[in-house]
């Protein structure tokens, strides 16, 4: 059995406007990261001892305090979530 999920992450103002940057930081933070073809789009692995609140967190932080923006996708269950730090919610995960 697999010992970790994997999310297809597309972010929009990624730390410092770098999307390796903001790789580096998610693997610093635990995550194995793959860069693919599509220019900000990566492949996170999570493993299964990392909490959700800690991943969503992690997650957050990679992207621009004020104007950055992310869109999640589980390749396990399908659920896909968009976080925003625009608006009067900043950091909160929305699920669509």
């Amino acid at each position: 059995m697999d010992n970790h999920r994997e999310y297809v992450l597309e972010t929009n103002r990624a730390l410092g406007d770098n999307v390796k940057r903001a790789a580096r930081h998610l693997e610093r933070g635990g995550l194995l990261v793959d860069l693919l073809p599509h220019k900000t789009t990566m492949l996170i692995r999570r493993p299964l001892s990392m909490s959700g609140s800690v991943f969503k967190r992690l997650l957050a932080s990679a992207i621009q305090p004020h104007a950055g923006s992310l869109l999640l996708f589980s390749k396990y269950s399908g659920r896909c979530w968009i976080c925003s730090n625009r608006g009067n919610q900043p950091g909160i995960f929305v699920e669509y």
